[in-house]
């Protein structure tokens, strides 16, 4: 994965976003459903599942319907994760605030 490309989402988060798009699609949502189900606008399921950089990010409480709504499990949301914890996998890019140094 190009990580400039994604340079708003770690790793994990565009995985989860792409998982969350193929649970919708296999259940047969169509996005108006799809955000009926978990209470968002279809804007919002929009910015939920897209990986390019003006998407939103995901919460818990989000996390947790979907696993209700599309009989999953969070291991299944989540896919496989690397063992060392301190990896760039789990590191949310931060953006560089204010003008560049000279």
């Amino acid at each position: 994965m190009n990580q400039p490309q994604f340079s708003k989402f770690s790793p994990i988060t565009v995985a989860v976003k792409k998982n969350i798009r193929r649970l919708r699609l296999n259940a047969g949502y169509s996005m108006n459903e799809g955000a009926r189900l978990l209470g968002v606008s279809r804007k919002q399921l929009e910015d939920i599942e897209t990986v390019r950089n003006y998407g939103c990010h995901l919460d818990l409480e989000l996390l947790a319907k979907m696993k209700v709504i599309y009989k999953t499990s969070l291991d299944e949301l989540v896919g496989d994760l690397p063992e060392d914890y301190y990896s760039d996998y789990y590191m949310r890019p931060r953006k560089r605030l204010g003008s560049k140094s000279r």
